[in-house]
């Protein structure tokens, strides 16, 4: 399969809304927990694990869907993909149990490794490859745009409806969003297929580590939004409402931070750079929110802050994972590898930060870990780095 010559927008929209439609469903858990802990009595370790249940599939079966959609394609894979959204959506408004929450997340944790495969290896295919850091740019705005929307309208909902009623919205995005990919076309069909051509191991390790990278991110990410709206209303007293609202600061300035990213890549700054260079920022970021006094304004300042520098690194991640591939057939399976990354991070990390703060929300406790995460960040990019260039 030659490159192609002119980026196909309509496709990359569809990716991305389809996108949105798996960060809905993921997201979604959050701004619900405190409805679902006044109806089910659950503690913050159990609360952890039900935003985290929808990850384990990304554990189990991020190297399948690589799998799947070189042999299927990235658009069919897609395609059930929205059909397993629909479905965990309306299943979605007849829970009553933990066992149920459960049952419903796996569901929707197939879903979402479908997508986060699928999705960036259609767009791959579908952008010329001097678009490829825009596209990946827009692509990466799935989860934080996905996440705002949850938050934003989740007060509206749960107060009106309830917290089911928010748990199935993803539904209404994903049917219209499947009737339209029908329209679409699937270039990667093209590809000459070859049954025993595999990636090479030097490939396969640079997944890897790339995949270790976005473990590191997912971890930061999805365990600071699930404990912060409870962390605001128990520190600073503010209500539901007003939490879910401060909270949304995070997934709004990521997604500038992922459009800068992609903006500088189409302008010739490697990925590479916009891994290390921001993971040092995040560094010096959680210091001063975990040792400096500051009044609330310059909170949500450092907040902000840390949400875009934040939403630099996936934009980086999903621009360079297709380039690790030999063979735009093995495009498929990379980006499984890679993606299979961010199950770690979203099963364990929200459990893991709700063991270290307790249930009396202790937050200094949680600085090594981040800490960590962003060094790891810096130490794999420059390995990775410099595997590319011994290559």
């Amino acid at each position: 399969m030659t490159p192609i010559k002119q980026t196909h927008w309509l496709g990359i929209w569809f990716s991305f809304f389809t996108g949105v439609a798996a960060a809905i469903t993921v997201t979604k858990a959050s701004p619900a927990l405190l409805e679902i802990q006044k109806e089910m009595t659950l503690s913050m370790i159990q609360v952890g694990w039900i935003m985290s249940s929808a990850a384990l599939a990304t554990v189990l079966l991020g190297l399948f869907a690589g799998s799947l959609s070189q042999r299927l394609g990235p658009k069919t894979v897609l395609q059930i993909a929205l059909g397993l959204i629909i479905f965990s959506a309306s299943f979605s408004l007849f829970i009553h149990t933990p066992n149920e929450l459960v049952i419903s997340r796996v569901i929707e944790g197939i879903a979402i490794i479908l997508v986060s495969v699928s999705a960036p290896t259609l767009i791959s295919h579908l952008s010329k490859p001097s678009d490829l850091g825009l596209t990946m740019g827009v692509w990466a705005l799935w989860m934080p745009v996905g996440s705002v929307l949850v938050f934003l309208f989740a007060p509206l909902v749960i107060t009106s409806l309830s917290w089911r009623w928010l748990w199935g919205g993803a539904a209404l995005i994903a049917l219209p969003l499947l009737l339209l990919s029908t329209r679409l076309t699937d270039p990667s069909r093209q590809a000459i297929r070859q049954p025993n051509d595999k990636p090479s191991r030097s490939v396969l390790l640079s997944a890897i580590l790339m995949g270790t990278i976005f473990a590191c991110f997912t971890a930061s990410f999805f365990s600071l939004i699930t404990y912060f709206p409870a962390y605001l209303v128990k520190v600073y007293h503010v209500d539901s409402a007003t939490a879910l609202l401060i909270t949304t600061i995070l997934p709004a300035f990521i997604i500038p931070g992922n459009l800068l990213s992609g903006f500088l890549i189409h302008k010739g700054i490697t990925p590479y750079q916009l891994m290390v260079y921001p993971a040092i920022m995040l560094f010096i970021l959680i210091s001063l929110l975990f040792h400096t006094d500051y009044p609330n304004i310059i909170g949500l300042g450092l907040l902000a802050t840390y949400g875009l520098v934040l939403g630099m690194i996936p934009t980086a991640i999903f621009a360079q994972s297709p380039r690790l591939a030999e063979k735009p057939m093995h495009i498929g399976r990379i980006m499984g590898i890679v993606i299979t990354g961010q199950g770690p991070g979203i099963l364990f990390g929200p459990p893991l930060v709700g063991y270290l703060i307790g249930e009396q929300l202790v937050w200094q406790n949680l600085y090594p870990l981040y800490i960590i995460l962003a060094l790891t960040i810096v130490i794999l990019a420059t390995r990775l780095k410099g595997m590319q260039k011994t290559a």
